[in-house]
């Protein structure tokens, strides 16, 4: 009990710039979430990870008491919870590599902003990094370049899997599926090269579903915050997207499992 109490305490010392405004109100809270994230994210790029899984649990408390809630149908509170406990399991594993914390706590920070945002989301603003991945598929298919299409599948997966928990907060149930429908079929494909003029059809028809999702005005976010999230420091190879993606694919199990109690 000794322990909770001061593992509760550290976490009050380590958030209490955040807290110093709170009045209370539904805005402070939601400003106090968004300000929790980024000490997560920030904490985990000083790989003080014991710290940054300290604040992320003191978020998931705080979501817990139902401010965020309020909205919320059940499986987007699944999804809320299953994202928490999975990063924070993340961070707590020593041989994990940092560029794999960051880029689940980056998710988590997308999925706060995707709640709470009246305006265009950040996870908007990562177009670049899913389309631009299925260019390189569409070209590397043209050219017979097995080799290639799998590091951009791999590239296009885990980029999905960071931005997929702030997706299903801010679209329709149908065409969330329809998109993550999508991403299983390029994990299918991913280490095969299309043969049939069919396969070719459907990737095009997931290039498409894709530039839908980010089909909408862009708004004035700050182009500093933007980088603060995504500059995760040097280059994250081919082997940390498949682990971002076979996480992906680990958090949707645990859903299901979550489902079935």
């Amino acid at each position: 009990m000794k322990f909770i109490f001061a593992a509760m305490f550290s976490i009050l010392l380590v958030c209490l710039p955040v807290a110093a405004h709170a009045n209370g109100g539904q805005t402070s809270s939601l400003d106090n979430v968004t300000q929790l994230s980024d000490k997560a994210l920030e904490l985990a790029k000083e790989e003080r990870y014991k710290e940054a899984s300290e604040v992320l649990f003191y978020l998931s408390s705080q979501f817990g008491k139902g401010a965020l809630k309020t909205d919320l149908g059940e499986d987007k509170i699944r999804m809320v919870d299953v994202t928490m406990e999975d990063t924070i399991e993340t961070l707590g594993r020593a041989e994990e590599p940092r560029d794999v914390k960051i880029h689940q706590l980056t998710g988590v920070r997308l999925l706060v902003d995707a709640l709470i945002s009246d305006h265009q989301p950040l996870w908007k603003q990562t177009e670049y990094q899913l389309i631009n991945p299925l260019k390189h598929m569409q070209l590397s298919l043209r050219n017979n370049q097995s080799q290639e299409y799998q590091e951009a599948a791999n590239e296009f997966l885990a980029n999905y899997s960071m931005i997929r928990p702030a997706v299903s907060m801010d679209v329709t149930d149908t065409f969330f599926d329809r998109v993550d429908k999508d991403a299983e079929f390029i994990d299918i494909s991913r280490n095969r090269i299309f043969t049939s003029s069919a396969d070719k059809r459907k990737l095009e028809s997931v290039r498409s579903d894709f530039e839908k999702l980010f089909a909408a005005k862009e708004d004035n976010a700050e182009p500093s915050l933007f980088w603060l999230i995504f500059s995760i420091g040097g280059i994250i190879f081919s082997t940390l997207f498949y682990v971002g993606w076979r996480k992906y694919k680990a958090e949707k199990e645990n859903v299901k499992e979550v489902e079935k109690r």
